[in-house]
């Protein structure tokens, strides 16, 4: 497992968040685009994650929501729309808080760029851009506790990935 990479660039209003994984890119790619594989890992450590709706295209939805495990039901609900996707290099979409219908509840939705760079057979590196419409708001989502939560999660992800491919 490897560390996580962090960079805020106040001046690009942006959080670049960097993990080598162990698995190729196919694995990789299969884990950010199947709704199955999302909700076996995404969020932070203690969390369960719901998927609603799943369209990895442009223009796309994915709504998911995220709470702790055990809970009834998902405390932060968050919907995003794809802006580009290249098949096994990128996706980018543009995300916000939501209401469990799926309603964009967030005047200030952020853009997600995630970068899928193979590297040695069975490695991948994951690069995640996050550029904020304002420094308050990335200062905002950073006090919440975003560069944790992700650490948590490439770490689920790590080892949902050292499980092997799924049949």
């Amino acid at each position: 497992m490897t560390a996580l990479r962090m960079v805020k660039d106040l001046e690009r209003r942006e959080i670049t968040l960097e993990r080598e994984l162990g698995a190729d890119p196919d694995r990789v790619w299969r884990s950010w685009t199947v709704a199955e594989e999302l909700e076996a890992w995404w969020g932070p450590e203690g969390w369960a994650t719901t998927v609603r709706s799943l369209d990895v295209r442009p223009g796309g939805l994915w709504h998911f929501g995220m709470g702790p495990v055990g809970s009834s039901e998902p405390e932060v609900w968050i919907r995003s729309i794809y802006s580009e996707v290249i098949d096994h290099a990128v996706l980018a979409y543009v995300e916000g808080f939501s209401d469990a219908t799926g309603a964009d509840l967030d005047p200030e939705s952020q853009a997600v760029t995630v970068e899928f760079f193979g590297l040695d057979p069975g490695r991948t590196r994951l690069v995640l851009h996050t550029r904020f419409p304002s420094i308050a708001r990335l200062e905002r989502i950073a006090a919440i506790g975003m560069v944790e939560g992700w650490r948590g999660g490439f770490d689920r992800l790590d080892r949902h990935l050292e499980k092997g491919t799924p049949s």
